[in-house]
């Protein structure tokens, strides 16, 4: 019965860890075996307002001071579902001297987390987990990358700004969103806290996710992901915006 208990517990805190587009190792001792897939994707950021933004220089003349944060794209060695992993300099510094003695192509990587929610001093440890086989190499090679760059810009775009981007000419302004998208955003909200969940409504002024216009559809993706970044998802938002 506690092996049960272990086990069902093991498998909710990976389901959590792999929630949307990011990859989360949100408290001490979070686990997740990964390939390093593709090249890095490097930003010079300010932590405002509880969360990264570019760095310009408006910002410097302020007296803001950037730091360096790295995402890249890795797989999850036993689903090999493609995620998106956000880390300081220290932490690439260290894939770095491990890309050098392994090669990130031929093994798959356990990287732990050593530090609590929200601790300044969290560290990350990256081990070696298991040797990929040709067939393995050539499997996890082979999978579809997230475009960085244009994942941060739709995000920085959600950030700050109201006005629809890249939508379609012919979405109408009152046209509802799509239903696939509006369950989408639904579900990946309810997964937040209700903090987060107030923060997309008020920032697209609807009281419903049903209630989005078409042409902010692909604005509203950009911003939840952001949100998803942003959050853990330890807290469960209310039903209520999500209702008939």
């Amino acid at each position: 019965m506690t092996n049960m208990w272990e086990q069902t517990a093991a498998m909710a805190k990976q389901h959590e860890q792999q929630g949307g587009v990011w990859l989360k190792l949100v408290n001490d001792g979070d686990t997740a075996v990964v390939v390093f897939l593709g090249e890095p994707h490097p930003r010079d950021v300010v932590y405002l307002d509880n969360k990264f933004v570019p760095f310009d220089e408006k910002l410097r003349a302020q007296g803001h001071k950037s730091s360096l944060r790295v995402a890249l794209n890795v797989a999850v060695y036993g689903t090999r579902e493609v995620k998106v992993m956000e880390q300081a300099s220290t932490f690439f510094t260290n894939l770095f001297q491990v890309r050098t003695k392994y090669g990130l192509e031929k093994w798959a990587f356990e990287v732990k987390r050593h530090g609590a929610a929200n601790d300044p001093k969290t560290t990350y440890s990256i081990l070696p987990e298991c040797q990929l086989s040709s067939e393995e190499q050539q499997a996890f090679q082979a999978l579809s990358l997230h475009d960085l760059p244009k994942l941060y810009a739709a995000e920085a775009a959600a950030a700050t700004s109201s006005t629809p981007t890249g939508t379609s000419s012919s979405a109408k302004a009152g046209e509802p969103v799509d239903v696939k998208l509006a369950q989408a955003i639904a579900t990946a909200l309810k997964a937040l806290p209700r903090e987060a969940v107030d923060r997309f409504l008020q920032k697209f002024a609807v009281q419903r996710i049903r209630d989005l216009p078409a042409s902010k559809g692909e604005l509203a993706r950009a911003f939840v992901d952001s949100l998803v970044a942003e959050y853990s998802a330890e807290s469960v938002a209310d039903v209520d915006p999500f209702g008939p």
